[in-house]
């Protein structure tokens, strides 16, 4: 990842470079410039990832070389962050419609640049941990292997055909040093929270099988539905609890259930409830405050909105009284 410090002073390029030097990551290089025509020259030879730049400098300001940089390149995605002991707000406005990431005031802490370069290192090599990314010490092939992963990620989600594909692609790269994906990242893609290389690879072998006759997907659904029907009542249920049961993902559960049924899973949980309410206002001559509490619903005003935005009625008008 390639890191350049525009700064006129040289006690602030003196600590930045210290700190980028602390930053554990084996990719980052970084260069200096000293004014801001340096600072545009430079990005304009050659592509950075990060740049760090003050606002006051010897010439171009660091907001006027951004702003050349970028009405010079077609495809600047260069991350841009000011460092300036200015706070004045109109600094500030000018920052933001240049599309600056970060405004940061001196005096600058280790803390702020490290996780700076976490986060945008996080972005270079998304489906990995950084841990992981960094064992490789090849950036060049770390970026594939995080390309594979996402790949194979988005693959699974929309069923592509290719979804085979991507998984020996993720396979190939990844087995000689069986790197494992982000265990994060393999929970919000796949559903399940797995950190170890070949416990993944089992599981996507044996879900590629499966998917093909349906037998996983309704497995899960029956699951899903079961305990829809235990807990409706409570009303703190949601998919998040059912996810945290299965041990797997809400982003994942909530694609499978839509697309199996055909209907948001809070949208089918609100409906279940309502058909329930209706049916005991017709068989019972509970109160329509109990009735509310027993599907569900803790406050009798919210019940009877819902209620009759599902059925155009009120609870007791729909009873008929």
């Amino acid at each position: 990842m390639k890191v350049l410090i525009a700064d006129d002073e040289m006690g602030v390029k003196t600590l930045l470079k210290h700190f980028i030097e602390q930053y554990p990551s084996p990719y980052i290089e970084y260069k200096m410039a000293s004014s801001g025509e340096e600072m545009r020259n430079l990005c304009l030879q050659k592509s950075f990832d990060i740049v760090f730049s003050d606002i006051k400098m010897p010439g171009l300001s660091g907001l006027e070389a951004i702003y050349e940089i970028k009405h010079a390149s077609k495809n600047d995605n260069t991350s841009y962050y000011i460092i300036s002991g200015y706070g004045e707000f109109e600094f500030a406005q000018q920052a933001i419609r240049l599309g600056i990431k970060d405004y940061i005031l001196k005096p600058v802490r280790y803390s702020v640049i490290e996780k700076i370069l976490r986060d945008e290192e996080e972005q270079l090599f998304l489906g990995l941990s950084l841990e992981e990314a960094w064992r490789i010490k090849d950036e060049e092939k770390a970026i594939k292997l995080s390309e594979a992963i996402q790949n194979l990620a988005t693959s699974y989600e929309e069923r592509y055909k290719s979804f085979f594909s991507a998984l020996n692609s993720w396979k190939e790269k990844a087995e000689e040093s069986e790197v494992p994906i982000d265990k994060a990242y393999f929970r919000k893609w796949f559903g399940k929270e797995l950190s170890n290389f070949n416990e993944q690879k089992a599981f996507l072998d044996s879900t590629t099988l499966n998917t093909r006759d349906g037998s996983y997907s309704k497995e899960l659904l029956f699951k899903i539905m079961s305990s829809m029907d235990d807990n409706y009542s409570n009303p703190s249920f949601g998919l998040d609890m059912i996810a945290n049961q299965l041990g797997y993902s809400t982003q994942y559960l909530s694609m499978l259930f839509s697309k199996e049924i055909g209907t948001p899973f809070s949208l089918f949980l609100t409906r279940k409830r309502i058909e329930t309410a209706k049916h005991l206002l017709h068989t019972t001559n509970m109160k329509v405050k109990d009735i509310g509490k027993m599907c569900g619903y803790s406050y009798t005003s919210y019940f009877i909105k819902v209620f009759r935005k599902e059925t155009g009625l009120s609870p007791m008008e729909w009873r008929g009284e």
